[in-house]
């Protein structure tokens, strides 16, 4: 029997890898570990609850992770668990650093200490920083140039994580880098989240300046399954040349080839309700730093390993604004616990909203 420990296991990539294992792997153990910060809700494992052994920890208290280890003996270890909103680390961004760069190294060692069969570290397409006008994307070799606090500390990550790749050969270490998520179960700070639960109470979709920035945008069910068909995958040893190629490392980028801009975004999800996006948008002072665009390109995960997207954007959009519509217990119970999401950057201060 298979035995998984997935970290971040109560926030929103986290959760949904979790019911799709539960599924995927009927006889596994699954470990689901969260500390339960700002990102984690408890809630969203109540689908699987019967299926999992819960681990309330922080994956950056190395004494803690250790002991989790110790206790089931994972043969697989998904670290998901990290702070990822860009808004709340220009406020705070010690806390980000902790969990997205000391976190990853404390899983990277426990993993080299504990040896597991796979260990994937979740990465984001936002390490790569903004994407040059006129260049069509990124891709595994691209330089990581991380420049907000958010995508820098996930970048800390990173290097950590490919320096462990390079020094600890016999550690199977892999990771993936995503384009931006949705589905189920987002926290309503994100976009597509934050305009339906505020259409449905009956405010306008807030848009951070023009709204022309453009997304790469990938549905959470099919990020998931590529990262379940990096971790199973039999990889080759890593060689040498990856010293000065990073595109040789066991990197994955991850996108559904889809961009599309905030502006449309919210349009599309304003039209699923049946509204009119000319009264029902809002634009806001757009937040410091803002990248404009970024887009990867998929070529090497689909090649290798053969993965596709299975979930089109332009139908699947309508899919997850019913979901929110239909589970209006679950946002209004995370915006009770957790306040208004909304950040106002209309002066040089920070003011939530």
């Amino acid at each position: 029997m298979a035995v998984y420990l997935v970290t971040g296991a109560a926030g929103f990539i986290g959760a949904n890898y979790l019911h799709l294992l539960a599924d995927w792997e009927p006889d596994a153990q699954i470990v689901a570990v969260d500390y339960i910060g700002f990102a984690g809700n408890e809630a969203n494992l109540d689908p699987v609850r019967d299926r999992i052994a819960f681990e309330k920890a922080d994956i950056a208290d190395f004494d803690a992770m250790a002991a989790i280890y110790r206790r089931y003996g994972p043969d697989y270890v998904v670290n998901f668990a990290a702070e990822s909103h860009n808004d709340r680390a220009i406020v705070s961004p010690g806390a980000f650093m902790r969990s997205n760069a000391m976190g990853a190294q404390v899983m990277a060692e426990c993993s080299r200490l504990m040896p597991v069969t796979a260990h994937v570290h979740v990465s984001t397409i936002e390490v790569y920083g903004e994407l040059a006008q006129g260049a069509q994307w990124f891709h595994e070799g691209s330089p990581l140039n991380a420049k907000t606090p958010y995508s820098a500390a996930k970048a800390a990550g990173d290097q950590m994580v490919r320096a462990y790749m390079q020094t600890y050969p016999e550690l199977s270490i892999r990771m993936t880098h995503c384009a931006n998520n949705y589905g189920p179960y987002q926290m309503p700070e994100k976009l597509i989240p934050m305009a339906v639960t505020n259409l449905l109470r009956g405010r306008k979709v807030p848009i951070y300046g023009d709204g022309s920035q453009s997304r790469d945008w990938l549905h959470v069910a099919d990020h998931c399954a590529a990262i379940h068909r990096v971790l199973h995958t039999h990889l080759d040893p890593i060689p040498a040349a990856a010293a000065t190629d990073p595109a040789l490392l066991p990197i994955f980028d991850v996108s559904g080839r889809c961009e599309v801009t905030n502006m449309e975004v919210a349009r599309r999800v304003i039209a699923e309700l049946e509204l009119d996006p000319g009264e029902w948008i809002e634009h806001i002072p757009d937040r410091p730093n803002h990248d404009r665009r970024y887009l990867i390109d998929p070529r090497k995960i689909e090649s290798t390993l053969g993965w596709r997207p299975e979930h089109d954007f332009e139908s699947s959009i309508g899919e997850v604004v019913r979901w929110y519509r239909d589970n209006r217990g679950w946002w209004e119970k995370v915006l009770a616990e957790k306040g208004e999401l909304g950040f106002d950057w209309t002066d040089a201060g920070v003011v939530e909203r």
